[in-house]
């Protein structure tokens, strides 16, 4: 039987004051709701103790790999995406500051084609202040530090979008050599990027480490697999596993992203894969901007536009397709929580859920699902 497993990024949330209700509960979600109904549900728990609540912990261990023996890093893995040759990788944002306040993690959503001539004048100072740095141009305000570099990675760094409306002096790189480096790196983007551009003014690299050794899912669980994702981590975490990785035209890592595509070229794997991975950013993002009603449109429009696309033109009864967001992200908070999220899986069996909700799955058969046991129970049987 051929598997899908839908990941929509951060949907899981909290109750709004105000309502009561999730924006997973507020929103329209017919097509998420017969999977649900038709299929057994519980929660899962993609956080492991002592890990911060990143999309790579949480998507990794989703697919099975244990955290604590192969995770080195978010930028390792999204240079894993683009084959990058290096000692060591960071995750680099371009950054919006303003009187030494944190304003805006995604560079005010700057354009694929503004962050390329901002990549571009950032690596012409680094030739000459710090040859061993460079910046790989990625999508929007996602790009990835490369550091040819043998040093001690042990540097403590913090996720921009942690600290929105707070003062970055307090959160900037610690621990030796390296982080003197970085802070130099960051300095040097000050001065370089407010003559280029008004959307950002800074660079800011986090989750670094060397390149990790993942195990093959061919071995694991005797396929591929096929990874579709609109951001770099996870076509890393395919690529690391040894899938297939196809990207599509148009996506933009946000609610205008190409709906279409993404779920036809997850039906075209369908045809000659039997797992196939899609995952898709957006609804996180609207949770990082703080907004509520912009995120329960995003779950509509996920619920209409993926989910139902590809449901309304498959063959139920030759697919089982699993379907969680990697962790919550509470639009109250602007950030990634640890608690546990809900799924459902659909061409096992039934449970009594009707919904697709936080609190409906936690009254699922599955009950509380430690998350890296996920893999090993739907593909069982």
């Amino acid at each position: 039987m051929k598997k899908l497993l839908l990941i929509p990024d951060g949907m899981a949330d909290w109750k709004n004051p105000k309502t009561g209700k999730t924006p997973l509960e507020e929103a329209e979600t017919p097509n998420m709701d017969f999977l649900a109904k038709e299929g057994v549900c519980g929660i899962a728990k993609t956080i492991p103790d002592g890990f911060e609540p990143g999309s790579d912990v949480a998507n990794l261990t989703i697919l099975g790999i244990d955290v604590r023996k192969y995770y080195t890093g978010r930028g390792p893995i999204e240079a894993l995406a683009r084959n990058i040759n290096t000692k060591m990788a960071f995750r680099c944002n371009l950054v919006y500051t303003e009187n030494g306040i944190m304003v805006d993690y995604s560079g005010n959503r700057i354009s694929d084609k503004e962050a390329n001539i901002a990549v571009n004048a950032l690596n012409s100072a680094l030739e000459e202040n710090l040859k061993n740095f460079k910046v790989y141009c990625g999508r929007s305000y996602r790009h990835i530090l490369a550091v040819d570099l043998d040093l001690d990675v042990k540097v403590k760094t913090y996720p921009p979008h942690d600290i929105i409306g707070k003062k970055i002096e307090d959160y900037l790189p610690t621990g030796g050599k390296l982080a003197e480096l970085l802070l130099e790196f960051m300095n040097l983007s000050k001065e370089i990027l407010p003559d280029v551009t008004d959307k950002v003014n800074m660079a800011w690299p986090w989750s670094g480490g060397r390149i990790p050794n993942f195990p093959k899912l061919r071995e694991l669980r005797g396929t591929r697999g096929v990874m579709i994702s609109e951001v770099d981590l996870l076509q890393g975490i395919g690529r690391g596993l040894g899938m297939r990785v196809v990207e599509v035209d148009g996506v933009t890592g946000y609610i205008d992203t190409n709906y279409r595509g993404l779920a036809k070229s997850a039906l075209k794997s369908l045809e000659s894969d039997d797992f196939v991975v899609l995952h898709l950013e957006g609804i996180d993002e609207v949770s990082h901007e703080g907004n509520y009603d912009l995120k329960v449109e995003a779950i509509e429009l996920y619920d209409e536009k993926i989910v139902g696309y590809i449901i309304d033109r498959v063959d139920l009864e030759e697919i089982s397709i699993m379907l969680l967001p990697d962790h919550p992200t509470p639009v109250e908070k602007r950030t990634h929580v640890s608690e546990p999220v809900p799924f459902l899986i659909y061409g096992k069996k039934k449970d009594d859920v009707k919904v697709f909700t936080e609190r409906s799955c936690k009254k699922g058969s599955l009950g509380l699902v430690d998350g890296i046991k996920l893999m090993d129970y739907w593909f069982k049987g």
